[in-house]
C-alpha cells in the first residue's frame, strides 16, 4: 500500500497593525486563516455618503472616513484612536458619535490588553507583495 503523501500546510500572511505576524494555519488554497480571510471580505471603512446614507447627522462634505482596522491588538485601537480625535477635532464627528467611538475603543483596549500576551507572535521583517497589491507577511510552510 503506498505511503500516505504528506500535504504540506502554510501559516497565515497576515499582518498585524503592530508589525506581528499571525501565525495560525491558513485555509488551503489561500493566503490567510479563517478568521483573516473574512476579516479582508468585509468592508473597512465608511465614506461619508454612505455615512449620510445611514442617517448619519453630520453632512455628506463634512462627514469623516475614518479607517478602521481590525481592533486585534494595541497598535490598531491606538491607530482608530487617532483617527476619532483628529475627526473630532476638525469638526468632522460629531461629539455623541465620538463618545460611541471612544468607548467601543476603551473596550477593545481593555479586551487587548489581556489578548496581547495570547498567541505565538513573532515580528515580520519583510513583507511581500501579493498579486492584487497587498502587503502580506512572508509565506511559511509546516509539514
Amino acid at each position: 500500500m503506498p505511503a500516505a503523501q504528506k500535504t504540506p500546510f502554510y501559516e497565515c500572511q497576515h499582518v498585524r497593525p503592530s508589525g506581528k505576524k499571525c501565525r495560525a494555519i491558513a485555509i488551503r488554497g489561500h493566503r490567510f486563516c479563517y478568521f483573516h480571510l473574512q476579516l479582508r471580505r468585509a468592508p473597512s471603512s465608511v465614506t461619508p455618503a454612505e455615512a449620510a446614507a445611514n442617517g448619519a447627522t453630520a453632512t455628506v462634505p463634512a462627514a469623516a472616513t475614518i479607517a478602521m482596522p481590525m481592533l486585534e491588538d494595541r497598535t490598531a485601537v491606538q491607530i482608530v484612536l487617532t483617527e476619532v480625535l483628529r475627526a473630532l477635532a476638525v469638526n468632522q464627528l460629531d461629539a455623541k458619535r465620538a463618545s460611541l467611538l471612544l468607548y467601543g475603543l476603551q473596550i477593545a483596549s481593555a479586551n487587548c490588553s489581556r489578548l496581547d500576551q495570547i498567541g505565538n507572535l513573532h515580528s515580520v521583517r519583510r513583507l511581500e507583495l501579493t498579486p492584487e497589491g497587498e502587503e502580506v507577511g512572508p509565506l511559511v510552510e509546516f509539514d
